[in-house]
């Protein structure tokens, strides 16, 4: 065939098409799992973190190991307040859940405090070999959703850390949810109260009392960002009451003894 055939001329494009779609096929392939493998970085640092781990200078590898080696996820159905395998728990996304609407529940209007309007039937949490519980919450904050996790004791109802992942909050205002002095202030505090009624709330910034009988439950606000808190407060209860993880706390500490 001459160099110069009409036919060896197409062959030579299409071939090289085809080179360039496998590359940039493979370079998809390969920037879409970095995305995922990142998307679970993020999260594993953030159950880590609220579970009062140091993770903010170490590597992806140290990460994933520690991770690991203490965590374990379950799925719980929200409603009977029991683990369950109605859903695979290594890949049920609790937020991709929310656009089926067989995996959602929607929320009565008189207790959609937090904001949501409707939730996932199933919650995926994290447990970790000393029996402390890592919960996932999310709900309307100022000017969109927030989205967090509290860790509590084995007690289940000491809050051992709590942090927020993603929100949109007021820089120097709302965001400061994501002052450490802040987040310092809800370790030790208790959820609900000996009675096992749900007790945890968010003042206004400065309304706090240390001697108050209450002080155990009671978290300081943001200072410039009353809104925010009072979201925070709402996020929290919603929750941690009957429509969110009361059930599955109380069973689970029960089952403990």
């Amino acid at each position: 065939m001459s160099n110069d055939s009409t036919l060896k001329t197409f062959l030579v494009a299409f071939l090289l098409c085809v080179v360039c779609s496998v590359l940039v096929c493979l370079a998809a392939l390969v920037r879409i799992d970095r995305e995922a493998y990142n998307k679970q970085l993020e999260i594993r640092k953030t159950v880590l973190a609220a579970d009062g781990y140091d993770v903010g200078k170490m590597s992806g590898d140290d990460i994933d190991k520690l991770f690991l080696d203490n965590m374990e996820r379950k799925i719980v159905d929200l409603e009977t307040g029991e683990f369950t395998d109605a859903v695979d728990v290594e890949t049920y996304d609790q937020r991709a859940a929310l656009e089926n609407p067989d995996l959602t529940v929607k929320i009565p209007a008189e207790a959609n405090i937090a904001g949501m309007g409707s939730r996932a039937k199933y919650a995926a949490i994290y447990m970790t070999k000393d029996g402390d519980v890592i919960l996932p919450i999310w709900g309307a904050g100022m000017w969109g959703q927030m989205h967090g996790y509290i860790a509590l004791q084995k007690d289940g109802t000491t809050v051992k850390g709590f942090t927020f992942y993603e929100h949109s909050e007021t820089p120097g205002l709302g965001a400061e949810v994501d002052n450490p002095r802040w987040k310092a202030q809800w370790p030790g505090k208790q959820i609900y109260n000996s009675s096992g009624r749900l007790a945890i709330k968010v003042v206004k910034n400065g309304k706090y009392n240390a001697r108050a009988s209450d002080a155990n439950s009671t978290i300081d606000g943001l200072a410039g960002a009353t809104v925010t808190s009072m979201h925070v407060k709402d996020i929290v209860r919603y929750w941690f009451g009957d429509n969110g993880y009361a059930k599955f706390l109380a069973k689970l500490k029960a089952k403990r003894g």
